[in-house]
């Protein structure tokens, strides 16, 4: 393995984001071959002169993206599969982004300069584009953040939640889905949308989702008798973890939830428990007066388990063909 160097200047990434690269690329270029070990974060935090947090935080994305996998009393190790997940759109807009700062970064431009010349680049191309109204619809908001984060790097579009409950009891319902240019749901729920709504069917696509493997691999690990929470902002985001629990032989009944809603109490939450499962994107360190309990969790060997759904690559590629079509159509009427 090659020595990590962190650039400390201040136009460089966050330290625990050069730490995430460089192992990135060590695993990805076979530099680090499955099954070795890595650096304790004890260990390569005084190395680098940083926080052993910081490295913490690295090691933590690099389990949740499947390149290694930690062991409590052990230590981590590069993950034994495939080791080279396909990379989606968003971490590789992001790869790329990385890149390109760092380079205007050696060029020593400012932060302004940068931000400067963005907001050119997109107002020069904005002005040629119009963008597509897109409605995603579910009965929680978890799987509702999942769509969004998911679309937000297609172009030429405007994302709306519409919880699907609410939609069902709005008697002007129909009204507000006909602005939309396409309707996104999920396969569980395409079938009762379209029977309220008929008129939306031809505009209304059904995207199948999907745990992401890390996440699988995460839950895989658990076993019966350890003490699991999970936290979640609905009770029917709950019974999607508790469904796949299930299927690694973890009864629902053994599992305590906490709702994003009763975070005050957190710390009595995890203070019993090995495991806690949260939707990932969700974090459970907003307030300062929870990080004493969730340091105390952490180091006595509890793990946070981000559980990642995503639309399929088919749905995924459909719904990207049916925006083209639709800009495409747009720019033959002459709009």
């Amino acid at each position: 393995m090659e020595k990590i160097r962190l650039d400390k200047s201040p136009a460089a990434p966050p330290a625990y984001q050069q730490i995430i690269t460089f192992f990135d690329q060590q695993i990805k270029n076979r530099l680090l071959r499955p099954g070795e070990k890595l650096p304790p974060e004890r260990d390569l935090a005084e190395e680098l002169g940083t926080a052993r947090g910081t490295v913490k935080r690295a090691y933590e994305e690099l389990v949740r993206r499947g390149l290694i996998e930690a062991y409590s009393g052990r230590g981590s190790f590069v993950a034994a599969e495939a080791v080279v997940p396909v990379e989606d759109r968003k971490d590789k807009a992001v790869r790329l982004i990385d890149q390109l700062l760092d380079q205007l970064g050696r060029l020593k431009f400012s932060a302004q300069d940068i931000r400067m010349f963005f907001d050119l680049r997109l107002l020069g191309r904005e002005d040629t584009l119009r963008n597509l109204s897109v409605a995603a619809v579910d009965c929680n908001p978890e799987t509702l953040m999942i769509i969004e984060r998911q679309l937000l790097l297609i172009p030429n579009v405007n994302l709306a939640k519409i919880d699907l409950d609410d939609l069902l009891e709005d008697a002007g319902a129909a009204a507000r889905l006909e602005i939309f240019d396409l309707v996104l749901t999920t396969t569980t729920h395409f079938q009762e949308l379209v029977d309220r709504f008929p008129e939306i069917r031809n505009k209304t696509v059904q995207v199948a989702v999907a745990p992401t493997r890390p996440s699988i691999v995460s839950l895989a690990r658990l076993t019966p008798a350890q003490r699991i929470g999970i936290v979640s902002e609905s009770k029917k985001f709950q019974a999607i973890i508790l469904d796949h629990l299930k299927t690694f032989d973890i009864p629902a009944a053994s599992v305590k939830s906490l709702f994003v809603s009763q975070l005050e109490r957190l710390d009595e939450f995890i203070q019993s428990l090995d495991a806690v499962i949260v939707p990932a994107g969700y974090s459970l360190q907003k307030n300062r007066e929870h990080l004493p309990a969730l340091q105390a969790f952490t180091e006595r060997g509890g793990v946070i388990i981000p559980f990642d759904y995503q639309i399929e690559r088919g749905s995924l590629l459909y719904v990207e063909e049916r925006l083209r079509s639709l800009l495409d159509e747009e720019k033959r009427n002459g709009r």
